[in-house]
């Protein structure tokens, strides 16, 4: 009896070692990193950063695989956590970044740069539009609350062409307080507060495989994911102006990737809601070891 249990406990054990082995073959042929390896991109404005993968890290207790990047990050507007993770996770179901830190600093920079312009916009187009002598200040403060979940699920394990995933959830609270002043007679100072509430939501989905022709050479078999974000908002007071303004801001875009068997990332395009397209990634130069022991692929 107990040879029997020993032997069902082996076959158990063998079973769910097989599934992790396997899903960290499908990481490693879409996004290797063993150490020493390197890739080096460039952006739609000819920028270059170089990504290498180094020893395993430990985050709150909790060992995940490494990159550092030269240059390294010195504007958090300028982050793209698709494309340049600093820590992840190939577990039996998902390959996940670590970076819901570094989307809560990027987006807060990104929305307070936002705010600052749209605040400068809405004073020229008011002021523009009065009598001459006659001029409109308003002033715009708000707290902002930004939550992201801590991983961003960038590929599930063994995943299936054209099944969707939820990628990642980001929640936003602002609340605003609108003063509004003016030299015209008669036109006393006046206070709006606004409570909004922004979730974005960014769903995945693996379009299938092709060629992709890049400087660093032609990779075929890629496999080609795209990242499309939704947002919802609310408002205290309800203002549907500003619904269709942030949802349109936030909503629409989408993010495409193309990873090469045993290369990883070798291009990477986002769009607008319009079609546009805005940042661009693509792949110059890269070495890739193979083993352990440093045999490689190169370009």
């Amino acid at each position: 009896m107990f040879k029997k249990f020993r032997t069902i406990f082996a076959i158990l054990l063998i079973l769910g070692l097989s599934g992790t082995l396997i899903a960290n073959e499908w990481a490693n042929y879409y996004f290797p990193d063993t150490l020493s390896s390197y890739w080096t991109y460039e952006n739609e404005n000819g920028d270059e950063f170089t990504r290498y993968a180094i020893e395993p890290q430990d985050v709150d207790g909790e060992m995940h695989r490494a990159f550092s990047y030269d240059p390294a990050l010195e504007d958090w507007a300028d982050y793209d956590y698709h494309t340049r993770p600093y820590f992840y996770q190939v577990t039996d179901d998902w390959t996940a970044f670590r970076v819901g830190d570094d989307i809560e600093n990027a987006t807060r920079t990104v929305t307070e740069r936002q705010w600052q312009e749209v605040v400068s916009i809405m004073k020229e187009q008011v002021n523009a539009q009065l009598p001459e002598g006659v001029s409109i200040d308003l002033d715009v403060t708000y707290d902002l609350d930004i939550q992201a979940q801590d991983y961003f699920y960038f590929l599930p394990n063994n995943a299936t062409f054209n099944e969707e995933w939820e990628a990642l959830r980001i929640d936003m609270q602002i609340d605003l307080e609108m003063e509004l002043t003016s030299n015209m007679a008669g036109f006393p100072p006046t206070t709006q507060a606004i409570a909004m509430a922004l979730t974005l939501t960014e769903t995945g989905i693996i379009i299938g495989t092709e060629t992709v022709d890049t400087e660093a050479g032609t990779f075929e078999d890629c496999l080609l994911i795209t990242y499309s974000t939704d947002a919802t908002i609310e408002t205290n007071p309800d203002i549907p102006e500003a619904k269709s303004i942030f949802g349109d801001a936030y909503s629409g875009s989408t993010t495409t990737l193309w990873l090469a068997p045993n290369v990883g990332l070798v291009k990477m395009e986002q769009e607008s809601e319009n079609g546009g397209v805005g940042k661009t990634l693509e792949l110059t130069d890269y070495e890739v070891n193979t083993t352990a022991s440093g045999s490689s692929e190169s370009n």
